[in-house]
């Protein structure tokens, strides 16, 4: 898998120059941003959704995803190549997220902990979106993939805008709001509790995504 994993971070590489320009822009803009650390780790996490399609897209550009079901190559480890390839740059935005709220807390003593406990929840939405984001490009492919992926995020945030005005909304608002009383304790257990669903969600995609590339003709 060695292999693979290599070209596809040679065809990655060739997309990074966007990806990088965008993060640039975000630091040079967080500058001037005392109380949004929250924000950027958020833009930070969610800017590795852009991998799977970009990495679907190379692929298709360049022949390569013709060329990799006509070799002797496990279909497995081609899968299986994107899918750590894209949890690699997940776990480094992670890390500049991490290192960006450790440096807003040196600088403008912003809290620290409830910015990590947010920032926890976006890499669990993050690598649950981002593995079934793949999943799904490899189910229709890449532009049938990218608008389940829209209606995967926008329709509970759709439901959520009509369903906001009822009484048990209003109990689940209430609910959650308890979660001030928590403990630090709590909330790391409960959000790092979310990452863990999050990769067990990766996980599963990653099965499923081998189980459809293994049945693709060329």
């Amino acid at each position: 898998m060695k292999a693979m994993l290599y070209a596809d971070w040679m065809n990655l590489r060739r997309s990074m120059k966007a990806i990088l320009i965008v993060v640039a822009v975000i630091a040079v803009a967080s500058l001037t941003w005392e109380n949004n650390a929250s924000f950027v780790s958020f833009i930070l996490v969610m800017l590795s959704l852009m991998v799977p399609a970009t990495l679907m897209s190379s692929d298709r550009a360049y022949g390569w995803d013709k060329l990799s079901l006509s070799l002797p190559i496990s279909r497995k480890d081609v899968v299986s190549s994107k899918f750590v390839l894209c949890l690699l740059v997940n776990l480094v935005t992670f890390l500049l997220g991490t290192a960006y709220i450790a440096s807003m807390d040196i600088f403008y003593g912003n809290a620290m902990a409830e910015n990590m406990l947010g920032l926890l929840a976006c890499e669990a939405v993050g690598l649950a979106l981002t593995g079934i984001d793949m999943a799904l490009i490899l189910r229709f492919g890449l532009d049938r993939g990218r608008y389940f992926l829209i209606a995967v995020v926008w329709v509970p945030i759709i439901l959520l805008t009509v369903v906001k005005k009822h009484p048990a909304f209003n109990k689940l608002v209430q609910a959650v709001g308890g979660m001030d009383s928590w403990s630090v304790g709590q909330l790391t257990a409960f959000f790092g509790g979310l990452v863990i669903i999050g990769a067990i969600v990766y996980a599963v995609c990653w099965r499923i995504g081998v189980g459809i590339y293994r049945k693709r003709e060329l």
